[in-house]
């Protein structure tokens, strides 16, 4: 479905509420919920329902599938960066590990592009740096692809369900004025001034 115009809509429709803003209230809360319950935090879930949701279900499932695959390609890689680089030796000397994950950017991005999905390139360099950087930050590198993963999963499952169940329903644009009524005030024709203006006219012809 093609967005809105919003030079078209009514002052009022300007300040509409419209359903993608109340879907990602409605999935962004549903995600807090589980977290709340699963006694996780929700942040990647929260972020995932938030970008997906889009203005017709068919792109919220696109965008939905690329940030599944990102995200997969993203954990998958860096786990395998992490533990490489942790062989070889080289995972704590800074300036070569920064300069091997800058690098490791170009084959996760052709990647992205041989699988036809350069949607997702951006969501798995994010998601490989997320890992790869912060690796040393509580969890193993494996164990936090696999919950980013999940968090993920969820956000998008919610996103998805939320904007099946519930209709797009746009504000009705405001229909354009006929082609006669369009003219201003003050260039429309005035009967009165115009017969008065032609009867002058006879007048001075006699």
């Amino acid at each position: 479905m093609e967005q809105l115009n919003t030079q078209a809509l009514t002052p009022e429709h300007r300040h509409w509420i419209g359903m993608r803003i109340i879907k990602t209230v409605v999935a962004v809360f549903l995600c807090g919920l589980l977290a709340y319950f699963r006694e996780a935090s929700g942040f990647y879930s929260m972020i995932a329902a938030v970008v997906c949701i889009q203005n017709s279900a068919g792109k919220t499932i696109e965008s939905s599938i690329n940030r599944m695959i990102g995200t997969l390609i993203g954990g998958v890689v860096g786990v395998l960066v992490v533990y490489s680089l942790d062989t070889l030796g080289v995972l704590y000397i800074e300036l070569l590990r920064y300069a091997v994950l800058s690098a490791m950017l170009i084959p996760i991005i052709k990647l992205c592009l041989a699988i036809k999905k350069p949607g997702c390139a951006a969501m798995a360099c994010i998601v490989f740096l997320c890992v790869t950087v912060n690796h040393s930050v509580g969890d193993t590198p494996a164990i936090y692809s696999i919950d980013r993963l999940f968090e993920t999963l969820v956000g998008v499952a919610l996103a998805c369900g939320i904007d099946i169940l519930l209709p797009y329903q746009p504000p009705v644009p405001a229909e354009p004025a006929p082609a006669g009524e369009s003219l201003p005030e003050q260039v429309q024709p005035q009967p009165e001034r115009a017969e008065a203006e032609s009867s002058k006219e006879t007048e001075g012809e006699k």
